[in-house]
């Protein structure tokens, strides 16, 4: 097992809390489709595929830091998949139906997958 830094511990914490917080932002989102008093569905949204962007960032950070953890390097090449979900929005983000469905059925479930999994992968670093 790898000896992390409190710099390391410390962005490894900050990213696990990252996830979270687009597990909710996902969460509310998918509410928005049911509830209109939801307004900013599309605004989180946004900010979804921005915190994406810093996921894969520190993706790359990780995989440096745990290069020798072939469990953690798989479920952090998985994220790939969630964005290939995303990519499917392409060209349908202005049919409403078609973007609930892709969000609630496609998007949102390949993300809570991958979360579990890097998450549980993660567990014995985050628990020291």
């Amino acid at each position: 097992m790898i000896q992390l830094s409190v710099f390391q511990y410390d962005m490894l914490e900050r990213y696990i809390a990252l996830l979270d917080t687009v597990e909710e932002a996902f969460e509310y989102v998918v509410e928005g489709f049911e509830n209109y008093e939801r307004t900013q569905g599309d605004q989180v949204l946004a900010d979804i595929f921005s915190a994406f962007s810093q996921i894969a960032s520190t993706n790359e950070n990780l995989v440096a830091l745990f290069s020798g953890e072939l469990m953690i390097l798989q479920h952090l090449d998985q994220f790939s998949g969630v964005i290939k979900e995303v990519e499917k929005l392409e060209g349908a983000y202005d049919n409403h139906t078609l973007k609930q469905q892709l969000i609630t059925q496609s998007i949102f479930p390949a993300y809570q997958a991958w979360k579990l999994s890097i998450q549980k992968s993660l567990s014995k670093y985050t628990s020291q």
